[in-house]
């Protein structure tokens, strides 16, 4: 059998002992999760849907939206009559006679034309209503990228535990045969210490890790509403999920972002304001009918019942607002429409950067791979040289730490590449990650 051949064969074997040796440091942290408090394993979509019933940014814009829903309402009021009952009496004296005047009246009143000021205010109801409806998209994909991304962390770190566990047994390993070969006389004091103090170097590093995954533990929980304290941990894989798709196609999906949605409807709001604004250019029309009922003594005892019915036509002939209004409204359409502008720009630009940084995040995780294979392959040389008197323990250690690093950083370019895509799905504006993949 070639070297190469046998190589690979002893990589295989030590890939499945380290495979063994994570699945029981998994299990065990489970069994003492679910010892301290029963534990329950939740996955994204559970968090996503908890984290999108719970939120108060959520919640807060569900209630404005349901306020916009009123106003909506309430803005076709002057599309109906207005009726009113009123009523009155008083005490009168005259020429030292006192009189008793009972009154009252019910009117109804119309609006026939007032210039489009009541379908602006009805429009722009409407485009309030819509606005709200996409600023509720924007809650709910900021918490839809805030979740994911503390969830694909959480995962990533419960892994660097593992792996900084599993260093902390090689280092230990490590030591253990300095000692040894201490205590036969083949190697020196300075080998146990070199060996002891990466053993301890490792301890600092698991520590470390330990305290970055319960920081990141606690964001999501407080995220998807659990107290911080809950032992309920994240199920999931941060495995490749597939290949990105073309990034023209989701250039062309940051077109239809809830913030340029909403720039799209500002212009929209500031065209119906433009259009308000001829309203006191032109007359303004109402129709009225009232019933008068009288009633008192004396001089009021014989006063009659009143009806009237009537048409009122106003029209301003100057004043001066009305001029700056429209100049004013004019203005603000045009700010409108740059502001438009300059959300394309910027949702097209993080869409890019975002597409860019996941293509490099994927890259980084093939080659972390391949630095793995290197370094389990230099460790284990190094280790076998130490132990027949080939190599010194400098070598050893520097084999072990490389080896350290590169499981640890396997494990962040997982995390990384799955941040990336989070975020690339809140750049182009999307509640679904798979929209970003292409159907393998």
């Amino acid at each position: 059998m070639s070297h190469g051949a046998s190589m690979e064969d002893g990589t295989i074997l030590r890939r499945k002992g380290r495979g063994i040796f994570l699945l029981a440091v998994f299990a065990a942290l489970a069994l003492w999760g679910a010892s301290a408090g029963f534990s329950q394993a939740f996955t994204l979509e559970e968090a996503l849907t908890q984290a999108l019933a719970s939120h108060p940014q959520v919640r807060a814009a569900e209630e404005d939206l349901r306020a916009r829903k009123a106003l909506e309402r309430s803005s076709l009021s002057p599309y109906a009559p207005s009726v009113d009952l009123a009523g009155s009496t008083a005490k009168i004296s005259r020429g030292g006679i006192d009189d008793r005047r009972d009154l009252w009246s019910l009117g109804a009143e119309y609006l026939l034309f007032d210039g489009g000021a009541r379908f602006s205010d009805w429009s722009a109801a409407r485009l309030q209503l819509a606005r709200a409806q996409e600023a509720l998209r924007v809650a709910r994909l900021d918490v839809i990228r805030d979740v994911s991304v503390a969830f694909f962390l959480v995962l990533a770190r419960s892994r660097i535990v593992a792996e900084r566990t599993l260093q902390v047994e090689d280092a230990r390993k490590d030591m253990e045969i300095a000692e040894g070969r201490y205590r036969l006389g083949v190697a020196m004091k300075s080998d146990v210490l070199q060996a002891s103090v990466r053993y301890e170097e490792a301890l600092y590093e698991k520590s470390s890790a330990e305290g970055d995954l319960s920081t990141v533990q606690a964001t999501l929980r407080s995220l998807v509403g659990r107290p911080m304290d809950s032992t309920e941990e994240p199920e999931g894989s941060l495995e490749s999920l597939g290949t990105l798709k073309d990034r023209e196609w989701l250039l062309a999906l940051t077109e239809e972002r809830p913030e340029v949605r909403q720039a799209r409807l500002d212009v929209a709001l500031a065209e119906s304001q433009v259009q308000k604004t001829r309203s006191p250019f032109l007359p303004k029309v109402t129709a009225d009918a009232t019933y008068t009922s009288n009633d008192g003594t004396g001089y009021y005892g014989g006063v009659e019942d009143e009806k009237r019915v009537g048409v009122t036509a106003s029209w301003n002939l100057f004043r001066l607002d009305k001029f700056s209004n429209r100049q004013a409204a004019l203005a603000q359409l045009q700010a409108a429409k740059d502001r438009l502008a300059e959300a394309l720009r910027q949702g097209r630009l993080e869409c890019y950067n975002r597409y860019d940084r996941a293509l490099t995040a994927r890259r980084n995780v093939d080659l972390a791979r391949s630095v793995l294979v290197q370094a389990e392959y230099n460790y284990r040389q190094a280790l076998g040289e130490y132990r027949v008197g080939k190599g010194d323990v400098l070598s050893l250690v520097r084999a072990e730490s490389a080896l350290g690093t590169a499981r640890v950083r396997l494990q962040e370019s997982l995390g990384n590449w799955n941040v990336t895509l989070a975020e690339l799905q809140r750049a182009v504006g999307v509640e679904r990650l798979d929209e970003l993949l292409k159907t393998e």
